[in-house]
Order: C-alpha cells, then sequence, then structure tokens
C-alpha cells in the first residue's frame, strides 16, 4: 500500500532568533503495509533530513522536523499519470495564506 505523509519541518535563524520562524511542509510518498508503518518511516525520514548550514548573511539556519500532520493512503491501487495523492478542505484563511509570497 502507499501512503502520503505531510511533514513540518522549523527554520530557525542565529542570531536572527527574534523572526519569525519559517515553516516547510513536505508531502512524501511512502509504501508500507498500513498506515501506522507509514507514519514510522515518516518519523525516520524527517530526522534524517534535519539539516544545518550558513545562510549568505553567515546566520546559522537549522532546519529541524516539528511533526507528522497527518498520514494518508493513496486509493489507487496503481500509480499513474493523474492519480490523486493528496487533497484536503481549507478555509478561506488558509487560501489566503497560502497565496499569499514571502517576499510581502
Amino acid at each position: 500500500m502507499y501512503f502520503t505523509a505531510s511533514l513540518l519541518f522549523k527554520s530557525v535563524h542565529t542570531p536572527s532568533d527574534h523572526e519569525a520562524p519559517v515553516w516547510e511542509e513536505q508531502i512524501i510518498l511512502f509504501e508500507a503495509e498500513d498506515a501506522s508503518a507509514a507514519e514510522r518511516k515518516a518519523a525516520v525520514y524527517g530526522k534524517a533530513h534535519e539539516v544545518e548550514y550558513r545562510n549568505q548573511a553567515d546566520e546559522l539556519v537549522h532546519w529541524t522536523f516539528e511533526r507528522i500532520e497527518r498520514v494518508c493512503e493513496i486509493q489507487d491501487d496503481l500509480l499513474k499519470d493523474g492519480t490523486e495523492l493528496f487533497s484536503r478542505f481549507l478555509k478561506d484563511a488558509e487560501v489566503k495564506s497560502l497565496l499569499t509570497p514571502f517576499d510581502d
């Protein structure tokens, strides 16, 4: 069976810790026996993809894996062109947030 997992990562900049963190949502495909196994694989993936580096301003940037937001089973038996991997219902405020560029 295939599952998608929505993983949330948070960016912390040093010394600019007074700024609000930047968040990243990654939706990753996992093959697993059931949702619990997919969640375990997602947690391992998240921890393995934490990273630390220096940006152009020579600030230390640390991306941390914060949590698995949700795990969803892929309903199609066969992955093919046009297979729906993820969907969710959104409120107006969520859509406005998604459509607001970072540079505003």
